[in-house]
């Protein structure tokens, strides 16, 4: 159910190369230009999870004779990450002599969720004969309410804070390829 967290293994080692400690520039330059190639970075995906959720809907009413089910089952991929695009020289504390970072980053949130045509599946329909078929609108409707269903779901699966560990680990590989031997990662309320 869980695809664990691989941020594009190439676009982190491309990273990661960039970041190697450049001779007679000091940490704090250094980072002030990383900080710039993170704001443009925009958001840094750190988790993907994918989901299967059954949608339901039963219209019996005591007034109607008769009675509609549906069932669908479909898959939503979620990803999740740090949004960076507000991200500052102002967000690090830098401690040159003794090699110390400390980042404040926002907390982690839902950055996309995706249900692909192709992995929603009508699995059951019964439609009694006094009954009119579900309308494509109301199908539309079953499964935006599927999709509002995940995104409360987020919070309970812990998505969040695994985005947040991986974001940690992160930049704390990042900084330490730049040459920080103390690394603080912080995430603001």
């Amino acid at each position: 159910m869980k695809k664990n967290f691989i941020i594009g293994l190439c676009g982190l080692t491309l990273f990661l190369s960039s970041c190697d400690q450049k001779e007679g520039v000091s940490l704090t330059e250094q980072m002030n230009a990383k900080s710039q190639e993170l704001t443009e970075m925009a958001e840094l995906g750190s988790v993907e999870y994918t989901i299967t959720k059954i949608v339901k809907a039963e219209d019996a009413a005591w007034y109607k004779i008769g009675d509609r089910k549906i069932l669908f089952s479909c898959k939503a991929l979620l990803k999740a990450g740090i949004d960076l695009s507000n991200f500052s020289s102002a967000d690090m504390e830098i401690n040159e002599e003794t090699k110390s970072i400390t980042l404040f980053l926002p907390k982690a949130k839902l950055l996309s969720i995706n249900m692909p045509p192709e992995d929603i599946k009508l699995a059951y329909e019964k439609v009694s004969i006094t009954r009119a078929n579900f309308t494509a609108e109301e199908r539309t409707n079953l499964l935006k309410q599927g999709e509002e269903d995940i995104i409360a779901s987020v919070p309970e699966l812990g998505i969040l804070n695994e985005a947040e560990k991986n974001a940690t680990d992160f930049f704390k590989a990042m900084l330490s390829q730049m040459g920080f031997q103390n690394i603080i990662i912080k995430f603001k309320q």
